[in-house]
């Protein structure tokens, strides 16, 4: 399973989400292809990788055709001309996209369009995208929700999310910061802002809530998986301060690499804890998994004096041994650690990437002589039970169907 974390400690915008895309590897000439199907022109992509406080990342900007330079939404909120959501709603249906794709960009238009609604007590109906930022718009959101499915990411987590404060000017007239429309959008969730007051300006834009709203399944937490790549998306505002949204793409699957042995050592350390929480406990064990501890997981025990404790244990890679004990003790309650040497006895596994009827997801193939299974990505299964509108048991039942057809199913 693929994750995005967003640091957004500088907030967001459609520009700084798709700079930040581009830098971890989104392909230009992909995206292109698939905007193409909105049958939308009078613009071009400006990708440059430049950098800020000596950090490098990726400028994104959209150059409309009568324009140098765009307006990037910054301070133009809420116009009253152009391309209605009805006109831009029509648009998406019709064009060749895939359904899911759709589905999001119609969601991230939705949203915008109702906190505007609101916000100028308009029916939705009387909402227009400003005939110049309507094309920014299509392209930042439905390029948006066009990358999360050429990158196939599987889930946002949006962290450290902040804006600024004070008061800006726009097309209605002087406002405060947060601005209107990024509040309504935040009304009946539990979406977190942190204010920065040292920032007098806007931080965070409707298209860069939309995205946080319509996109995001965590915040303020850490990813399962492994780091795979950082990059970053820059702002267009000087704020005194590095004006950037980072991504990362954790990877779950990394961790669970192809095995080629059929054994191999681990060392087993365990703590018992007697003045830890649950939060803390849970907090502990992801930590260790971020660090690289094959496996870890906690037991409740009952210590002297009748004591309700946990045993919280962990398998890691003789080299990592010293890492994770440093980790222990300096993240939990832990004076001391026990430690034992292991042999193993394991199967051999494959990760391959196929193509069903129902969708893409990885496969582990896993042998042991004469033994072989395969088994799922789970949260694999759950996106394509979802898209299929079908049980998990009836999917996986389905593609094992498929795969036995096809033994020789080939690998993407």
């Amino acid at each position: 399973m693929k994750t995005l974390v967003l640091d957004a400690f500088s907030g967001i915008s459609g520009d700084m989400f798709l700079g930040a895309l581009f830098d971890l590897g989104l392909s230009r000439s992909a995206l292109e292809k698939e905007l193409a199907k909105l049958n939308v022109g009078g613009y071009q992509l400006q990708i440059k990788r430049t950098s800020h406080s000596s950090i490098y990342g990726t400028d994104f900007d959209v150059i409309l055709a009568d324009q140098q330079v765009k307006d990037n939404g910054i301070t133009e909120h809420g116009h009253h001309h152009g391309r209605s959501f009805a006109t831009i709603k029509q648009l998406i249906e019709r064009s060749n996209l895939n359904d899911s794709v759709k589905q999001r960009t119609l969601k991230l238009f939705q949203e915008i369009a109702l906190s505007e609604a609101h916000v100028h007590q308009k029916e939705i109906s009387e909402i227009h995208f400003h005939e110049v930022g309507a094309i920014d718009s299509i392209v930042d959101l439905a390029g948006a929700a066009i990358a999360l499915d050429l990158m196939k990411i599987d889930q946002v987590i949006v962290n450290n999310l902040a804006d600024g404060t004070g008061t800006i000017k726009i097309a209605h007239g002087i406002v405060p910061v947060p601005v209107p429309a990024v509040m309504q959008l935040r009304v009946g969730t539990k979406i977190s802002v942190h204010l920065r007051p040292e920032v007098k300006t806007e931080l965070i834009t409707p298209t860069g809530m939309a995205l946080v709203k319509c996109f995001a399944t965590g915040f303020d937490t850490n990813p399962d998986g492994i780091l795979e790549k950082t990059g970053y998306g820059f702002g267009k505002r000087e704020i005194g301060s590095l004006n950037a949204l980072r991504a990362s793409i954790y990877n779950s699957l990394l961790s669970n690499q192809a095995v080629e042995q059929k054994q191999d050592q681990v060392m087993l350390i365990e703590t018992n804890l007697d003045d830890i929480t649950g939060e803390q406990l849970a907090d502990a064990v992801a930590g260790l998994l971020e660090r690289g501890a094959k496996d870890a997981w906690s037991e409740p025990i009952v210590m002297k004096k009748g004591r309700p404790a946990y045993k919280l244990c962990l398998l890691v890679e003789p080299r990592q041994q010293q890492i994770l004990i440093k980790y222990l003790f300096a993240k939990t309650p832990a004076i001391g650690v026990r430690q034992k040497l292991l042999q193993r006895e394991i199967m051999q596994r494959k990760i391959k990437l196929i193509a069903t009827s129902y969708g893409e997801l990885h496969i582990k193939e896993l042998t042991y002589a004469d033994i072989s299974k395969i088994t799922f990505e789970h949260q694999e299964l759950v996106r394509l039970a979802t898209l299929n509108h079908c049980s998990l048991t009836e999917l996986k039942t389905k593609i094992l169907a498929e795969i036995r057809q096809n033994p020789q199913m080939k690998g993407i």
